[in-house]
């Protein structure tokens, strides 16, 4: 009776050990743009869709933290400017808000470790509107771009059938 007692609890533990493998092994993506000033570099965790579409069950005015596990962090050398929202220099935490189905913004927070499970609006920094587009052929696994040229890029990220962009400059 005593070893099966053991058996069952180390059954138990196996199969939490398992359930957890796929999270911890789960892929985390880097894109680096070069700057005049130094390397514009986001990194990310990279859920996949697997036939779901996560994008359409979060609600107006939710918050996501725009990948999985650790925090979406994005560091920067130089100011940036979107338009006419700066971003000064530094490792910021990336938020993506849903305003409407149609309207998503960028957001820039001081908080940059841990799982971004909680949004602190108080240590948002900047907000920047993103275009929304169709994304063909749609993105099975959640993926962030940084295309452009010494001064200039654009901010890219792309799930399901959703691509969400904004263009920037940096400062030298």
């Amino acid at each position: 009776m005593k070893h099966a007692k053991t058996f069952g609890c180390g059954l138990a533990v196996l199969t939490l050990v398992a359930a957890l493998l796929p999270v911890a092994a789960q892929e985390r993506g880097k894109v680096e743009l070069s700057t005049g000033a130094g390397k514009i570099t986001v990194s990310y965790g990279r859920p996949q869709l697997k036939g779901l579409d996560p994008l359409t069950w979060q609600k107006d005015g939710a918050y996501w933290r725009m990948g999985s596990n650790d925090m979406t962090t994005l560091t920067t050398p130089a100011e940036l400017a979107f338009g006419s929202v700066r971003v000064p220099k530094g490792t910021y935490g990336l938020w993506l808000l849903k305003v409407t189905n149609e309207r998503y913004e960028l957001v820039f927070n001081s908080a940059t470790a841990g799982m971004g499970m909680t949004h602190d609006k108080a240590k948002d920094v900047a907000t920047v509107l993103l275009k929304k587009e169709a994304a063909d052929p749609a993105v099975e696994t959640f993926t962030i771009e940084l295309p452009g040229s010494a001064g200039n890029g654009i901010f890219v990220m792309k799930w399901g059938t959703v691509r969400l962009s904004a263009a920037f400059t940096s400062a030298k």
